[in-house]
C-alpha cells in the first residue's frame, strides 16, 4: 500500500467513515477511492484524474490538499508529457469566428440575390413598356395622327413601392439576425478571488462548450458554488472519450467550472471563447464562475 493511500485511509478511519461516506461527499466512485488507498493509480482514468480525485478526497477529510501534495509528492502519479503539435488558442478562436461569419454571409447572400433579381425583372419590364409604347405611338401616329401617352409616373410609383417593400424585408431580416446574436449575450470579466475568476453573462442562456487538447488528461466538473464543498452538478467525461463536450446550464443562475488542467482546455460560453484572467502556464488548476446578470 502506498504511503499516501495509507495516510488517507488512516484519516478516514479516524473520522469513523467508510468508503460509502467518502463516495457520498466527493461523488467519486468507491472503486476509485479504494484504488487510491491501495496505491493502484493505473486503475484510475489518468494522472490528472488521479490528482483531482486525491485532492477531493483530502478536502473531504478537511485536510489541506497543497500540504498533502507537498508531503507525498514522491508518491503522486506524474502526468504524462507528450510532444504534440496543437493549434494555438488564437487559431481555435479564428476557426470559431470564421465559421460564424460564414453562416452570416450564407444568410445575407441569398437575400441580396433575390433583391437584385427582382430589380432586374422590374427594369426589364419597364424598358419593354417604354420600347413597346414608342412603337405603338409611331404606328398610331402614322395611321391616325394621334399618340397615346404612357403613364410613366404610375410605373415609377409601383417600382418605388416594390423597392420599399424589399428594403423593409431586408431591415426585418437584419433585425432578426441581430436579435439572434443578442440572445447569446455578452461575456464580461468581473474579478479574481484567489484562483477563482468570476465572469457575468447578460443572457438567460448559459451553454458551455469544453474543447480538450488531444492526448492530454484533464479533469473538469461543474459546481453550484466556487467552494471545495460546492455541490457537484455534473462531471465532464475524460478527453480520451470526447475532446469536445457541450453542456447546458440555462436553468442555473450561476455555475462554477472546476478545471484540473487549464493549459489543455479551451472554454466557450454561448459560443464566445473565454479568455483566462489567470495565466494557465502559471496556474494550471483554476475555477471559473459564470453568473447571469439580474
Amino acid at each position: 500500500m502506498a504511503e499516501l493511500g495509507q495516510f488517507l485511509k488512516e484519516k478516514r478511519e479516524e473520522k469513523g467513515w467508510g468508503l460509502d461516506e467518502v463516495q457520498t461527499r466527493t461523488k467519486i466512485q468507491k472503486r476509485y477511492l479504494l484504488s487510491i488507498e491501495e496505491g493502484r493509480y493505473d486503475d484510475l482514468p489518468g494522472a490528472f484524474y488521479a490528482r483531482a480525485f486525491i485532492k477531493s478526497y483530502a478536502e473531504a477529510l478537511e485536510l489541506e490538499p497543497e500540504e498533502v501534495f507537498a508531503e507525498f509528492e514522491h508518491d503522486l502519479p506524474k502526468p504524462r508529457k507528450e510532444s504534440v503539435d496543437l493549434p494555438t488558442r488564437t487559431e481555435h478562436s479564428k476557426t470559431k469566428r470564421s465559421s460564424q461569419e460564414g453562416k452570416k454571409k450564407n444568410t445575407v447572400l441569398p437575400s441580396v440575390l433575390v433583391v437584385f433579381f427582382l430589380v432586374a425583372i422590374v427594369a426589364v419590364i419597364w424598358l419593354s413598356n417604354i420600347d413597346g409604347g414608342g412603337d405603338i405611338a409611331s404606328d398610331e401616329e402614322e395611321e391616325n395622327g394621334e399618340v397615346d401617352i404612357v403613364d410613366e409616373t404610375a410605373e415609377e410609383e409601383t417600382n418605388g413601392n416594390e423597392e420599399n417593400e424589399d428594403n423593409e424585408e431586408n431591415e426585418e431580416n437584419g433585425e432578426n439576425g441581430n436579435n439572434g446574436e443578442s440572445e447569446n449575450g455578452q461575456l464580461s470579466f468581473g474579478e479574481v478571488d484567489g484562483f477563482n475568476s468570476i465572469y457575468t453573462i447578460d443572457s438567460d442562456s448559459l451553454e458551455i462548450t469544453l474543447e480538450f487538447d488531444e492526448e492530454t488528461d484533464s479533469y473538469v466538473d461543474f459546481r453550484e458554488d466556487p467552494t471545495d464543498d460546492g455541490s457537484i452538478v455534473e462531471t465532464a467525461a475524460a478527453p480520451s472519450e470526447a475532446t469536445e463536450q457541450d453542456f447546458d446550464f440555462s436553468e442555473h443562475d450561476a455555475i462554477t467550472i472546476n478545471a484540473g488542467y487549464t493549459p489543455a482546455l479551451t472554454i466557450y460560453v454561448n459560443g464566445e471563447e473565454l479568455e483566462y484572467e489567470l495565466d494557465p502556464g502559471e496556474r494550471d488548476f483554476q475555477r471559473i464562475t459564470i453568473e447571469k446578470e439580474n
